[in-house]
């Protein structure tokens, strides 16, 4: 069951609904009445700032501090930030660091020495080529 918020709600969305519907096979509704009653309803067109929108929201003896929590916010994070992202890359540039020095160790050292062993058996036995020549 709804609880009365909701009931409530749903009263006034029926009352603004048979406000504002016109019927076709109705009485006809006189031009000023739909032109009040369209003018009271917000369209999706409408632009809201967000600071219209913080001061629409906001409870009112808190509206004329909301600029100055904003600027406060803003300068904290100019000073915070730059810091925090900075930490988190370095963390980031040590782990792939880690990362690479482990794999390069486990895969790459083991085909570059048997790359090298290859290449001074190869010379070794060019060498012994052009001498037995």
């Amino acid at each position: 069951m709804a609880d009365d918020n909701t009931a409530d709600l749903l009263r006034k969305a029926d009352a603004l609904i048979r406000r504002t519907r016109v019927y076709v096979a109705g009485a006809s509704v006189p031009a000023e009445q739909v032109t009040q009653a369209d003018e009271d309803l917000p369209t999706l067109t409408d632009v809201v700032t967000e600071h219209e929108a913080a001061l629409a929201t906001a409870p009112p003896h808190m509206q004329q501090h909301l600029d100055a929590l904003r600027e406060e916010l803003s300068r904290w994070l100019d000073q915070e930030l730059p810091h925090a992202v900075l930490k988190v890359t370095d963390g980031l540039a040590d782990q792939l660091m880690g990362e690479l020095t482990h794999q390069a160790e486990k895969k790459l050292l083991p085909r570059l020495i048997a790359r090298l062993d290859g290449t001074a058996t190869q010379s070794q036995e060019e060498k012994n080529g052009t001498q037995q020549s």
